[in-house]
């Protein structure tokens, strides 16, 4: 099944973030929809409002459970850190719900 026109069929995780911001805004200012991501709701929230984007508040400690939040989309940036603790397992849940994974 084919996506709609700015269908949020990406997400964009740490989202709150220096560079999650500035990638949020430009990808908005594109007319593309990602959902906004990351582990606290209240830091995603107003730039949600401001974008007019959906979000998604879950950290990455169970990798079973990010898996299930990552079914229906076709990609993840993630924009997290530090890297060293976010990427291995944001990998493996895009691994188990064959989610593609770009990360910064």
């Amino acid at each position: 099944m084919a996506a709609e026109p700015n269908s949020p069929t990406w997400m964009l995780y740490g989202a709150y973030g220096y560079t999650g911001r500035l990638i949020a805004r430009e990808a908005a200012a594109r007319g593309m929809r990602p959902t906004l991501a990351g582990r606290d709701a209240d830091k995603l929230r107003p730039l949600a409002d401001e974008l007019q984007l959906p979000l998604q508040a879950f950290s990455l400690d169970d990798t079973a459970s990010v898996a299930a939040k990552l079914e229906g989309f076709a990609l993840v940036l993630n924009c997290a850190g530090p890297f060293s603790q976010t990427a291995g397992p944001m990998i493996e849940a895009c691994l188990q719900s064959r989610t593609h994974y770009l990360d910064i």
